[in-house]
């Protein structure tokens, strides 16, 4: 008769498949700690984004191709340098490398949506609507992932969403949202996007590093945006920064956006939350990051002049009530 064996054995012999640390654990807190920082650093796409827009007179499609490309050779040099994890056969679980490309189409596409919102509307406002992938995550991780949670998460789902609404108070046309409903209609393009991004990179964790998948994934948006550049026309056609002899400090200034916007976003704010995915459920990890939005608002309001009025304060703090609510019903 065959020994039963010991806990420590399997451990050691079993590879693991989810790689999620368990509630109210160390590394649970550090990467609720990174989402945090992450949502943080994608607020500013839209500040660099519409900063450098309007100063090398770029069209958004332009802006989203220069966030990619110079992010790129970052994110090689990072791989690079960083060590290699020791490599698993295919036959235990592992996941073709080709799907490391899939992600790379699903974030061109966000972005092409993302700028092109900002063109149109506040940052706020763009930011706030393409954070409504919180609800189709939130189905799907139910669905397919198979994410179990408690009654208090729909409850801060549904808190938070009432945020974003008071948020949304204010969407008349300005100098800064020429056509609120276009860029409010991209924006939500934008959340079906962002969601398939978001489940993809949660999947693809389970097997490869964080670097790997942002080098790989940037790269192919690159390429992506490269072509939709050339091939979509845009407003401002204007593949570099445009110089203009009588005000020569834009030039400089849109280049240094374009650098921002590669580093704090892309570098930065995705590294953070692709790195985090694997530790936390995608769904409150989805919530999480509804704090980008509020973020947003905030920046908009001291660097563009985009003024907050009461319901928007009154929304951020629904928004922060919701994530707390949320956090306690993650199981």
């Amino acid at each position: 008769m065959e020994s039963t064996p010991r806990q420590s054995d399997v451990d050691e012999t079993t590879p693991r498949t989810d790689l999620t640390p368990r509630p109210g654990s160390t590394g649970s807190l550090l990467a609720l700690v990174v989402l945090v920082i992450g949502a943080a650093g994608i607020a500013f796409a839209g500040i660099f984004a519409k900063l450098a827009t309007d100063s090398g007179y770029l069209g958004p499609l332009t802006t989203a191709f220069w966030r990619f490309a110079i992010a790129t050779p970052i994110f090689m040099i990072a791989l690079w340098i960083l060590p290699a994890r020791k490599p698993r056969p295919l036959d235990r679980g592992m996941i073709n490398p080709l799907w490391l490309l899939l992600p790379g189409l699903l974030f061109a596409g966000d972005m092409a949506f993302f700028h092109t919102a900002f063109a149109h509307t506040t940052v706020s406002n763009g930011t706030l609507l393409a954070n409504l992938q919180v609800f189709i995550v939130g189905f799907v991780a139910w669905w397919l992932l198979k994410e179990r949670f408690r009654p208090a998460f729909l409850a801060g789902l549904i808190v938070a969403f009432a945020g974003i609404w008071l948020l949304l108070a204010n969407d008349e046309a300005t100098h800064y949202a020429k056509n609120p409903m276009l860029g409010n209609m991209f924006a939500i393009g934008t959340a079906f996007w962002y969601a398939a991004y978001f489940l993809v990179v949660k999947w693809l964790r389970r097997c490869f590093r964080a670097i790997e998948i942002l080098t790989v994934s940037t790269m192919m948006a690159t390429i992506v945006m490269f072509i939709a550049v050339v091939c979509i026309p845009q407003e401002k056609n204007h593949l570099v920064p445009y110089f203009n002899e009588s005000m020569p400090e834009e030039f400089n200034k849109a280049w240094a956006y374009l650098i921002l916007l590669a580093l704090v976003p892309q570098c930065i704010g995705q590294g953070c939350i692709v790195w985090a995915l694997s530790r936390l459920p995608a769904s409150f990890s989805a919530v999480v990051l509804l704090l980008q939005p509020v973020f947003a608002a905030f920046l908009g309001w001291f660097l563009l002049a985009e003024l907050l009025n009461s319901w928007q304060i009154a929304g951020s703090i629904v928004v922060l009530v919701g994530i707390l609510l949320a956090k306690i019903g993650t199981r």
